[in-house]
């Protein structure tokens, strides 16, 4: 009986310690597995921003433009700085595979292979078709095979755009194919290294991205996790086959629905678990055994218990009994000290633990509020160790922009704005304290988030306009303390943690409609998405004016378009954003058009290393976009007028040239509109606006200038005179020589 009683709290000790130790790991891998995979997606982005920058900057490119616009114009030049602008990509970028531009104006495709090929028989045709039929200004393919001019083949993950950039238009694209092998290469990682599989699949279960290239393009449609995978956003869960056990891990990438899968097997992660237990086994079976010989040799070896036990601390601390520091008297004072070593390494632990806590907090709510963790019960158990009494109803965030934050930047140095941070989030936990719970996450260098809760349930009208008052007094609060100031983006109310990240995605959206409000206000989504609208009343004709009259050059008039267009933007209320940036997407690409159907140049107006389409970006509100539209309609007008002088100018100066080169001719007026390529009556009336006189009076004072040089000069009679300079008949000589000199040429030739 004795046996027993000493025997069963040692296998349920063994058995607690067995199930406590594999619940641990289980957690610990799909922390650390999910977190390796939020990398991965994050390196994802990464490479695809990257690539998105390049295709925005050959987009925007002059000379494409140009070939898109006007292919017929200059080129030869044109087409050798394309191309050796697509070979500077691909030699620039260890991600891209090759680049294609492609002018459906003539049908034409740039290659980064230095050759332009007809669409028709081009080698790549895949994408083609694809891109053609989607209305879509930038597209993501998955992976595919293509086949180059040397014969060889490659995997590749194709991304497409319009040109202009993001542009509902389709006057060309470009085309970036992302080697997938590098691609892989940079998004793995560390995993590369270890025992897991980590591959992406596209939203069909089709293998897109994967180690093993004979695996690219398989299906994983028929294995054990394949259900899960394919219908759930993301999550961890363990499948079991017939041969083995493995953890599966799994989060999207939102840009072109593929999921990064991590697959490893539970035998390799248990492995160090399994010596664990066979050594708590082991132990335990000692331990009966002993326990047995105990029972028939107590007498003889009542110390081999103490013993023992002493030499189990001496192999598992860092001290044994015969090497302790202390002077020991006994057996028993080593256990105490042993037992008082433990004691101190807990309270290191729970120091260290608590000093933890604010970065374990600032990550949890930074995974809440862009919804990666979404496990009701791991949540609680991580505000429960925070000691955050965090209900689950009515909570929403408030996000705190700082308004004209590049005008701050230029203002105070860099210690300065961190220090206004630090007092900002204090005053906001100030503010806010006195009547709700929050936590302030800083999300970017001039955006704060709030997370609020109140204290008590409220009707959701109630809470809203709290939320309101609160977002007021934070307001007013910043007023008074700040050299700056704010615009607050205010999220729904909700009941569920989970949606966290959609409260914190409506402040954002709130912030958007800065271009409606202004600066220096307090944006409610609930207000502001009950009053939006699709801008049906629309009318492009306003554009088309707004474009016509910078050709003219009407400059007054452009402004009052622009305003006009401005106005009716506002009369429509709080139009989607998405709508907006389309049409002054569409209105800066055809002032690009503009400029290059003229023959001139985007940088000759604006500098090399301005970038129009960017700096429209930077528009905060729709006050700001009006006056950035006339500055930047005048400029173009004014270099347009100055082109167009400078070409007169150009013209006049030929004109002028033939005419004294080729006086003895019949020199007509159709003849000399011919030689500069206008019509005789713009002819007409460049002299009338450059030189101030007729034609006709222009060209019969250069004769008679020459003839008097002929008549002081020379011995020819009157009559060769008259037909060196261009007259056909004397008596049409004698008239007009008599018109511009008051006497006839004998005359002004014995006059001397």
């Amino acid at each position: 009986m004795l046996i027993l009683i000493t025997i069963i709290p040692v296998l349920l000790a063994n058995w607690i310690i067995y199930k406590k130790s594999t619940f641990a790991i289980e957690k610990q891998i799909k922390i650390v597995n999910m977190e390796m995979l939020w990398k991965t997606v994050q390196m994802v982005d990464l490479i695809f921003n990257e690539a998105e920058r390049t295709m925005r900057q050959l987009a925007q490119d002059a000379n494409v433009i140009q070939a898109v616009i006007a292919p017929h114009i200059n080129t030869f030049s044109r087409n050798v700085s394309i191309l050796n602008t697509l070979k500077n990509v691909v030699a620039s970028n260890q991600y891209i595979e090759s680049v294609y531009f492609y002018s459906i104006t003539d049908g034409t495709v740039f290659h980064s292979n230095g050759n332009i090929y007809p669409i028709d028989s081009f080698l790549d045709q895949a994408w083609v078709d694809l891109y053609q039929q989607k209305d879509s200004p930038f597209l993501y393919l998955d992976t595919r095979p293509i086949a180059n001019y040397n014969n060889n083949q490659s995997n590749c993950i194709t991304l497409i755009s319009n040109i202009p950039f993001l542009s509902g238009s389709k006057l060309g694209a470009i085309v970036v194919n992302l080697r997938e092998d590098s691609f892989y290469s940079s998004t793995a990682g560390t995993t590369l290294q270890n025992d897991g599989i980590l591959y992406a699949v596209n939203s069909s279960g089709v293998i897109v991205s994967h180690s093993v290239k004979d695996e690219l393009y398989q299906s994983i449609k028929g294995l054990t996790y394949s259900n899960e995978v394919l219908q759930q956003d993301h999550g961890f869960f363990q499948s079991v086959t017939e041969t083995q056990r493995m953890y599966c891990s799994f989060l999207p990438v939102e840009r072109n629905n593929w999921k990064f899968i991590y697959i490893i097997s539970a035998n390799k992660l248990f492995a160090d678990s399994n010596t664990v237990t066979l050594a708590i086994l082991v132990v335990s079976a000692v331990y009966i055994l002993f326990s047995l010989f105990l029972s028939l040799m107590v007498t003889r070896g009542i110390y081999n218990p103490i013993e023992n036990l002493l030499n189990l601390i001496s192999q598992t601390r860092k001290y044994s009994y015969s090497s302790a520091q202390k002077k020991i008297r006994n057996e028993y004072d080593f256990l105490g000290q042993a037992y008082s070593h433990v004691v101190d390494e807990n309270r290191d632990m729970e120091k260290r633990l608590e000093q933890l806590k604010p970065i374990i907090q600032e990550r949890l709510f930074f995974q809440l509020i862009h919804g990666i963790n979404t496990n009701k019960k791991d949540i609680e158990e991580k505000l429960e160790f925070l000691g955050i009494e965090y209900q689950s109803n009515n909570f929403m965030v408030i996000i705190i922009q700082i308004d004209d934050y590049e005008e701050m930047c230029e203002k105070f140095y860099a210690e300065k704005r961190n220090i206004f941070k630090v007092s900002l989030i204090d005053t906001l936990e100030k503010v806010i304290n006195k009547r709700h719970r929050n936590i302030c996450l800083e999300m970017d260098p001039d955006k704060i988030a709030v997370i609020i809760t109140f204290k008590e349930k409220l009707p959701a009208i109630t809470a809203h306009e709290m939320s309101l008052a609160l977002a007021e007094d934070i307001k007013e609060q910043i007023a008074l303390v700040f050299p700056f100031t704010v615009t607050l983006g205010v999220g729904r109310l909700h009941s569920d943690i989970n949606n966290l990240n959609q409260s914190y995605l409506e402040a954002v959206e709130a912030l958007r409609y800065t271009l409606y409000q202004g600066k220096n206000q307090i944006i409610d989504i609930s207000e502001i998405e009950s009053q939006t609208s699709d801008f049906s009343n629309y009318n492009s004709e306003k554009e088309k004016a707004i474009i016509s009259n910078i050709k003219v050059g009407d400059r007054e008039n452009v402004e009052h378009l622009i305003s006009d267009f401005i106005l009716e933007i506002q009369r429509n209320g709080a139009v989607r954003n998405k709508y907006l940036e389309q049409t002054f997407m569409n209105i800066l690409s055809s002032m690009v058009e503009v400029i290059m159907g003229i023959g001139m140049k985007v940088d000759d107006i604006f500098g090399k290393e301005y970038d129009l389409f960017h700096d429209l970006s930077k528009q905060e509100t729709l006050t700001e976009i009006e006056s950035w539209l006339k500055v930047i309609s005048i400029k173009i007008i004014d270099a347009i007028s100055a082109f167009h002088d400078k070409r007169i100018d150009r013209n006049v100066e030929r004109i002028v040239e033939y005419i004294d080169s080729h006086l003895e001719k019949e020199i007509s007026l159709s003849e000399v509109a011919e030689l500069v390529g206008f019509s005789p009556t713009y002819v007409s009336k460049i002299f009338k606006d450059n030189l101030k006189k007729k034609y006709v009076d222009y060209l019969s004072e250069k004769r008679i200038e020459k003839a008097r040089a002929y008549l002081k000069e020379t011995n020819f009679s009157i009559k060769e005179v008259g037909f060196k300079v261009g007259f056909n008949n004397i008596q049409s000589f004698l008239r007009t020589f008599k018109k511009y000199e008051g006497m006839t040429p004998k005359q002004f030739r014995e006059k001397g």
